[in-house]
């Protein structure tokens, strides 16, 4: 076996590691992997023994990546969502559970918040969420179901349209991005997604005409639910995707950052299904989902 692969750290560090950096939440992420809280924060300080950096700058109730945990993070992220399609490709299927694969920020800020209503409508359904950047084939990944970003005219033959996206700035406290001295003071959190520019701070500031204004700092998210969940922490100001940000506008947890109206871009969310016949549980999932559309765009 090659030195490298013998000096590589537990696999277990990697997706706790991966699991907070998703976040920057260690309680989020504790959550979610099924252990307390102080058994991940060991994880992290005994891989960045192992790797003699550090991988996150721990402020007062806040976490950020260093450049070090940043690179990793690129790395492992996509390392760990291969090998767990690969994984799960090698499994047998299981007729009564249902796959659904979209974007990891659908899958964090739309569809996990609503799964315990599908799982208190429909408790016979085994469904597994594969959140993955990537377009995955659905017919070679065995997987039923899919949510597609992209605009109508490259829509799937067959995708039923969600809803369209639209953006907003909202953040946690009250600021004013049409005032240009607020703007100034502001700090934007930034999707910073190259193959999405549509979703950048530099779009809606062009579109908005507050560009001749600059901000006063800017912080990128490699994941979108990362600057999503930087904004509900106070750390600045977040260009939310309405359908994504609703519930937090409606809670208050979030409020809008200008009095413009919400900026379409000619994207929306797309329903795609597999080429062959759903399943019972599956065509559950799928009138689900456009169920909660419906709801989400009224």
């Amino acid at each position: 076996m090659p030195p490298r692969l013998l000096n590589l750290p537990p696999l277990e560090l990697f997706r706790g590691f991966v699991a907070v950096a998703r976040s920057l939440n260690v309680t989020a992420a504790a959550r979610e992997l099924a252990i307390t809280q102080p058994a991940l924060s060991r994880q992290i300080h005994a891989l960045e023994d192992a790797l003699g950096c550090a991988l996150f700058v721990r402020r007062h109730r806040s976490l950020e990546l260093t450049p070090e945990g940043t690179r990793l993070f690129r790395t492992a992220d996509a390392w760990l969502e291969q090998l767990g399609e690969a994984i799960e490709a090698l499994r047998p299927s299981d007729p009564s559970s249902v796959a659904i694969t979209t974007s990891s920020g659908f899958a964090a800020l739309w569809l996990l918040p609503r799964l315990g209503e599908l799982q208190s409508r429909h408790p016979e359904v085994d469904l597994r969420v594969v959140a993955s950047n990537r377009v995955l084939d659905l017919e070679r990944e065995a997987i039923d179901l899919a949510v597609r970003y992209c605009p109508a005219e490259h829509a799937p033959s067959g995708a039923v349209r969600l809803f369209d996206e639209e953006l907003l700035p909202v953040s946690s406290t009250a600021v004013d991005l049409d005032d240009p001295a607020q703007l100034g003071r502001a700090v934007l959190l930034d999707y910073d997604d190259p193959a999405h520019p549509l979703l950048h701070w530099a779009h809606w500031l062009r579109a908005s005409g507050a560009a001749r204004s600059r901000p006063g700092r800017v912080l990128r998210f490699t994941q979108y639910e990362q600057a999503i969940q930087s904004a509900l922490a106070g750390h600045g100001v977040a260009l939310g995707r309405l359908a994504l940000v609703g519930p937090f506008l409606d809670s208050g947890q979030l409020v809008a950052a200008t009095k413009r109206r919400p900026l379409p871009i000619g994207y929306g969310y797309w329903l795609v299904s597999r080429s062959r016949p759903l399943g019972r549980n599956a065509g559950r999932v799928r009138a689900w989902i456009l169920s909660r559309a419906a709801s989400t765009e009224r």
